[in-house]
């Protein structure tokens, strides 16, 4: 009795191990229309923003991120890398989060939004390589980029920003944290296929 008592506990503990980690997965987890891919050329990215430094954040953000991830490998000339990753920051925005108590026109606490698309080229024939281009139209088929959805190609990072006299201070602390949340997502959705 007490040896199949035993048995019963070991077989459900392996089981309940075994299903533990049903969400890992062994080996690369590349899109499969990646997993030719092992080097890439990240050039700046493209800016269609009023922001001065947003170019070389967003890109210096996406290249340490990739490096961090490890699924890729960073190349810095064209010639030697299997793709070339382009980007394009469409956007900055910011909303209002929190007014003040006794003025509900004075922001307080802001909501900072950054729009980046990106495409995987591939650097011998230029083809795009699997995602579209994110792009979201309106009734009037215009691009719109102050939708702030996140899509295969398109990503959105973003970050809080407390309003204090030295409003250039705060948006300076705060660009950089959201250009780090748009990067993780594109090397997310870069690696992982997410």
């Amino acid at each position: 009795m007490s040896r199949n008592f035993f048995s019963l506990i070991t077989l459900t503990a392996v089981l309940l191990g075994i299903s533990g980690c049903a969400g890992y997965k062994i080996g690369e987890t590349k899109p499969s229309v990646y997993s030719h891919i092992h080097k890439i050329y990240v050039p700046t990215f493209k800016n269609d923003t009023l922001e001065p430094r947003a170019a070389v954040l967003v890109t210096n953000s996406v290249i340490k991120e990739i490096l961090q991830d490890g699924s890729y490998q960073i190349v810095s000339s064209k010639e030697n890398a299997d793709a070339e990753l382009k980007g394009t920051i469409m956007d900055v925005e910011r909303r209002q989060l929190r007014g003040s108590q006794t003025d509900t026109l004075k922001t307080t606490e802001m909501s900072l939004f950054i729009v980046v698309a990106w495409g995987l080229y591939d650097t011998a024939s230029g083809t795009k390589l699997d995602y579209s281009e994110a792009r979201d139209l309106n009734d009037a088929n215009i691009d719109k980029t102050s939708n702030l959805r996140v899509m295969p190609g398109r990503v959105v990072g973003q970050t809080i920003q407390f309003v204090d006299p030295n409003f250039q201070l705060s948006e300076r602390n705060a660009l950089p944290v959201a250009a780090e949340d748009a990067a993780r997502q594109l090397v997310g959705q870069l690696a992982e296929g997410l």
